[in-house]
């Protein structure tokens, strides 16, 4: 009996498998079929390995996610820009031989039928033809005066200009890639002065529906004052006293619980992201303020802030353009623990400048691919050494994050959208559900530590547990070295084992006993 359910779990989880790879399959076909058909005379389409993963196309072409050469070229681009609620992808195929646009084709989009209703269409995508791909293109209301002009939709600016913005990352990936040009940034969120435009409503989001609220509809909800004090993680304090509904309140209007939801995504116009998970919606009150101190928001500020008490300045989101609800994000099994600088020794380090200072970073997206696997439904969780957990979606991450590993605050993410005050600062650990990476010479504040072979030790089973890992009396360890050692520590063992760091080589130890030099992860068994 118990052979037979053996087999009937094992064929049900080939079936999965063998089904995921026919969807991921298929969809990637059904992408290369769209490519071809700008291309019906080529001789060859393949899809160019990790694009995006070149430092350049990452940080100044953040649009671009996939590209197909055409017959040994370069010549078609998959990009994404968000729009008005959310990413806008767009096919973009250019002649080679003419240097111009072929076309371009909307892959897809969540955009509302009130603001996107027209952004597929023929006659707008018609303006994209035959444009010379030396320059950008440039998004113009009525008429088109130059030949790089686009007309926009009428109502849609927002939408408009984010599907011009994904076309040029495409031109300048072209550039880069074929004729060895490097052209200007291209974001891929549609600019700050851009969303200025429309500084008097959001949206909430959730599967199967939406609202939009405006400035003066807020007002109608049940309101809640309250004196609260924002802390950056500079360390200033603002005392402030705001007023405005809380999110559960607009939700409930709606016939929405948000206690069933599992997390909800804020986004501001300048792009800035934050997510708050279910944890923290159980003891918080979202206070999405209109007015502060008795006066209404800055400019700079509308059309509204989030105010969430019992948190630090990076939740704080303001200016909020969409709050996007999950029903479903993946729960935590942190089953590896891996060591940041033995596991990134091989990642050439980006020097990033960022509010004046030049420092050695590490792309986030090339970490995750050395994870076997990385749920994209799942948090993307750092921690701090003053307390700070941030959650955000692996998603946000893979194209707009860099770790900063030298300088001041350092380890510390950093981002185009990151404002100085909203980061995470003196990282000591960050994780996806299933693998965490850590700071050792962070970590150490955090932890219970002890004088080792004159070298403060940190508690290993801290460290774990403080990264997120979780184990039953039943679970071993496994020790793995950088070069290729490994070793097994069973439950019993793991209270008197500790682990040093010095030049960023981590050893593990038994008490005073080596165990394992220049440690590489620690692994559940």
């Amino acid at each position: 009996m118990k052979n037979r359910k053996f087999y009937i779990f094992m064929i049900a989880m080939a079936i999965v498998v063998v089904g995921t790879l026919f969807f991921l399959n298929n969809t990637a076909a059904e992408e290369a079929l769209k490519v071809r058909a700008f291309y019906p005379e080529a001789k060859k389409i393949e899809r160019v390995k990790d694009i995006a993963d070149d430092v350049f196309i990452s940080i100044n072409l953040p649009a671009v996610r996939r590209a197909y050469a055409v017959d040994g070229v370069i010549k078609a681009y998959v990009v994404s820009c968000v729009g008005y609620v959310g990413p806008i992808e767009v096919l973009a195929a250019i002649d080679d031989e003419k240097g111009e646009l072929i076309g371009i084709e909307i892959l897809g989009h969540t955009e509302s039928p009130d603001y996107a209703e027209h952004i597929g269409k023929n006659w707008f995508l018609d303006r994209f033809k035959n444009i010379i791909a030396e320059k950008y293109l440039n998004l113009v209301v009525l008429d088109k005066e130059n030949p790089e002009d686009i007309v926009q939709v009428t109502g849609a600016t927002v939408s408009s200009q984010a599907v011009v913005n994904a076309v040029n990352a495409a031109i300048g990936a072209y550039q880069y890639k074929v004729k060895g040009i490097k052209m200007d940034r291209v974001p891929d969120v549609v600019s700050q002065e851009m969303w200025q435009k429309d500084t008097n409503s959001f949206a909430i989001n959730w599967e199967g529906g939406a609202i939009r609220i405006n400035t003066e509809e807020i007002k109608q909800y049940e309101q809640m004052e309250m004196d609260v004090v924002l802390i950056h993680t500079t360390g200033t304090e603002t005392p402030m006293k705001v007023k405005g509904p809380t999110l559960r309140h607009i939700l409930e209007r709606e016939g929405i619980d948000l206690s069933q939801y599992e997390g909800v995504g804020i986004t501001g116009r300048d792009g800035y992201y934050t997510m708050i998970d279910r944890e923290k919606l159980e003891v918080n009150d979202v206070i999405l303020a209109w007015e502060a101190d008795g006066k209404g928001l800055k400019e700079e500020e509308k059309p509204v802030r989030v105010a969430l008490p019992k948190e630090m300045g990076p939740y704080w989101v303001k200016m909020v353009s969409n709050i996007d609800l999950y029903d479903a994000i993946s729960s935590k099994d942190i089953d590896k623990i891996h060591m940041f600088h033995a596991l990134t020794a091989d990642i050439d380090p980006y020097f990033y400048e960022y509010y004046g200072s030049k420092d050695k970073s590490i792309e986030v997206g090339k970490i995750l691919k050395k994870f076997d696997a990385v749920d994209e439904k799942g948090f993307f969780t750092m921690g701090a050494s003053d307390g700070l957990i941030k959650n955000e979606t692996i998603s946000m991450v893979r194209q707009r994050y860099f770790i900063k590993i030298e300088g001041e605050n350092a380890p510390m993410n950093i981002a185009p959208s990151f404002k100085l005050g909203m980061n995470v600062k003196g990282m000591t650990h960050f994780s996806t559900t299933k693998d965490a990476v850590i700071f050792p010479e962070k970590m150490r504040a955090v932890v219970r530590t002890k004088k080792i072979n004159g070298k403060e030790g940190l508690l290993l089973e801290d460290v774990l547990l403080t990264a997120g890992m979780r184990w039953t009396g039943g679970n071993g360890f496994n020790a793995v070295s950088t070069d290729g050692s490994q070793l097994q520590i069973n439950g019993e063992e793991l209270p008197e084992c500790y682990i040093t760091s010095e030049d960023g080589k981590v050893d593990l130890c038994n008490g005073h006993i080596p165990l394992i030099k220049d440690l590489l992860r620690i692994e559940k068994l």
